[in-house]
């Protein structure tokens, strides 16, 4: 009987495949330990791609065909600086549509899921990634504004928003109100926002709870007899594929500049260390230009989203003297023109300061992680 319901089995087993759609085909490679850059190149009888990949702490990198542009059929791996050829293979995997909302994230580098799009999608509204070099990240990227609203709006006021932070308003109360284009929240932080629903038997809307259980079933927050736990080191980011494809390069960066606040070690106390240092008329800037940001409404009391935002904008381009020049500096002097001949006097010397510092949270991520200001995707093309 029971080799009866295997031979069953093993038959209807391939009709049940053949009748999902299969949308791409993942392509896992493991390139070891110790190595410096890479050069990974794919082939196919009509077509080859080359990549150099970056990361020195990982031996997975993951590929898509979809995003390589072909299914490719053979793989050569070398190292970029002495061409030492590898023995490395790759192992392909069919990812599905699916019916339902994807709970298992695709692991991949930033630079697959900036240039993904939805026709590979596994849900249409959105998908669902982990950070391959930074796993306690995921990444959701949404169809839209408004579909990233459903989940993520609420979470954004309770979070990060001055006079509603602390408190899970309706969608009635915060109708006509703007969130965020992308959008980054530490494990600890999810964990109030479910636990306080739960505690005040607050309605979550489906994406709401979808964003709940996804959470709890990757190990980002936790269940307790009394809600939910979370911790500083792990989290959730997001963008939206109505950004255009240059504001989507710009918004993952600096978005996954968040991440790496929670995730990557040392960083967190780097930035805290070098804002006890900034000039304090740099820091009186940086507060009066989250202030004054009516738009963004941000919580500028909030030191922990001070300090976190300070580094999302001075490293989510290569240069930050030029953001300060072209965009900060002319920003806080339009909207606080009373405080224009103090922000003039102390120009110089702000702008200085604030270019120290990201110097040397540059120098540090380039030592420790290999990552460069403006770019977090350890995948580069070779034209």
């Amino acid at each position: 009987m029971k080799r009866y319901l295997l031979v069953l089995l093993l038959a209807v087993l391939p009709l049940f495949i053949s009748a999902q759609e299969v949308v791409n085909q993942k392509i896992s490679v493991n390139v070891g330990q110790g190595h410096d850059k890479l050069c990974i190149r794919f082939t196919s009888a009509d077509n080859d791609r080359t990549y150099t990949y970056r990361d020195l702490n990982s031996e997975n990198v993951t590929f898509y065909s979809s995003a390589v542009g072909f299914d490719p059929e053979s793989i050569e791996v070398w190292r970029f600086d002495d061409e030492v050829r590898l023995n490395v293979a790759m192992v392909k995997t069919p990812v599905f549509k699916m019916s339902g909302m994807p709970m298992s994230p695709l692991e991949a580098d930033f630079k697959l899921i900036i240039e993904g799009t939805p026709e590979f999608w596994r849900y249409s509204d959105w998908e669902l990634y982990r950070w391959e070099s930074f796993p306690g990240i995921l990444v959701m990227d949404f169809l839209s504004y408004n579909i990233q609203s459903t989940m993520l709006k609420r979470l954004s006021y309770f979070v990060e928003k001055k006079g509603f932070a602390g408190k899970i308003h309706t969608f009635r109360e915060l109708s006509g109100k703007t969130d965020w284009n992308a959008h980054n929240y530490k494990s600890k932080d999810l964990a109030a926002f479910f636990t306080m629903a739960q505690n005040e038997n607050i309605v979550l809307t489906s994406a709401e709870t979808y964003l709940r259980n996804t959470l709890v079933a990757n190990g980002i927050i936790k269940k307790t007899e009394y809600g939910y736990s979370g911790d500083e080191n792990t989290g959730l980011i997001s963008l939206s594929q109505e950004s255009s494809p240059y504001l989507r390069g710009l918004l993952l960066t600096h978005e996954g500049y968040h991440g790496l606040f929670y995730a990557a070690e040392g960083l967190r106390g780097l930035v805290y260390n070098l804002w006890d240092n900034l000039l304090p008329e740099a820091k009186q800037m940086w507060t009066d230009y989250l202030r004054t940001a009516n738009a963004w409404n941000y919580d500028y009391e909030n030191e922990y989203l001070l300090r976190n935002e300070l580094l999302g904008y001075l490293m989510q381009q290569k240069d930050f003297g030029e953001y300060f020049d072209k965009i900060m500096f002319p920003r806080l002097l339009q909207r606080n023109e009373e405080a224009a001949p103090d922000y003039e006097a102390d120009r110089e010397s702000a702008r200085a300061s604030f270019v120290s510092m990201a110097g040397a949270i540059a120098s540090f991520l380039n030592e420790k992680y290999n990552l460069s200001p403006g770019n977090l995707s350890y995948l580069r093309d070779v034209r």
